[in-house]
């Protein structure tokens, strides 16, 4: 569990940003450059890099991190393209794809470097992840990404049973009210829908297919292949739980229990950055997500 450690650089300390933290945690410098690499200290309110090497005084540090930092288990990562200019893994739940606040793993952290993220997964689901080699093929892979010109298909496990074949179209902003000390709406829904019609939030469009379904003492479940014609933050969550059908294991959106987030990035879709080749890119269930093997489809059929 991770604590929060308020430093204001003295006189008397070094100028020195790791020996500083070293002098003044008993950590070692290993320690130190470990905890700036994963994105757990903070100067002056913004998170430094490992490029920051010094500290004026008055600064005021906030690091997130033990005295003593165990070692964390890092998840396995696997590739399913490389080459020089774009890498696709299939990221593992629980594991974020840049240093959060509080420092730890990340895709960013763990892979060898430097790379850019056009697109990022919430750190609780899993399935395929887009990094750029370079900042110009990230801003390729942006540009398509707003264009609609890349197509990403979830699957999802949700409560209940929803229609065969649907359409979502509802707008998504962020959720009004103060926030928790911690800077996050905790205990509530993040983002809120809007109708289609509405002038708050932004338009949002999801289209789903259900493709399996299970039923037992507690109730039914199913799986659906969602493509997204946006994409907007938590969007496949919001959008589910607005039709009722919210995804298991999310304490957001009001889904069931479930040892984990039950929302996994399957396919992509696009065009290369670089040689225009179109790539179809799958990734194959995580084990436990669902209990029968389906085969995944990248046909998705407008209603």
């Amino acid at each position: 569990m991770s604590k929060k450690h308020l430093i204001t650089a003295s006189a008397e300390d070094p100028r020195n940003l790791l020996l500083l933290l070293s002098q003044r945690l008993g950590w070692s410098a290993a320690q130190a450059a470990k905890a700036v690499r994963e994105g757990a200290v903070w100067v002056d309110g913004r998170r430094v890099t490992p490029a920051v090497h010094s500290v004026v005084t008055g600064a005021r540090l906030t690091v997130f991190a033990d005295h003593d930092p165990a070692p964390v288990a890092v998840p396995r990562v696997r590739v399913v393209y490389e080459d020089r200019e774009l890498l696709v893994v299939c990221k593992p739940a629980g594991l974020l794809c840049q240093p959060g606040r509080r420092g730890g793993p990340s895709l960013l952290t763990v892979l060898p470097g430097p790379l850019w993220l056009p697109h990022r997964l919430d750190g609780d689901t899993s399935g395929l992840t887009m990094l750029a080699k370079s900042a110009e093929a990230c801003a390729r892979l942006g540009q398509a990404l707003r264009d609609g010109q890349i197509e990403r298909h979830y699957l999802a496990r949700v409560t209940g049973v929803p229609l065969e074949r649907g359409r979502i179209e509802l707008r998504i902003g962020k959720r009004a009210g103060p926030a928790s000390p911690s800077g996050s709406h905790s205990s509530s829904p993040r983002m809120i829908t809007y109708p289609a019609q509405s002038q708050l939030g932004v338009s949002a469009e999801s289209q789903f297919e259900r493709r399996d379904t299970l039923t037992g003492p507690t109730g039914s479940q199913s799986l659906l292949l969602v493509r997204l014609a946006t994409g907007r933050t938590h969007q496949v969550r919001v959008h589910l739980a607005a039709l009722g059908h919210p995804i298991v294991g999310d304490k957001l959106y009001g889904g069931s229990p479930f040892a984990r987030l039950g929302l996994h990035a399957a396919t992509l879709v696009l065009v290369h950055p670089r040689t225009g080749q179109r790539l179809l890119l799958e990734s194959e269930l995580p084990e436990n997500f669902w209990p029968r093997p389906l085969p995944i489809a990248t046909e998705l059929v407008a209603p």
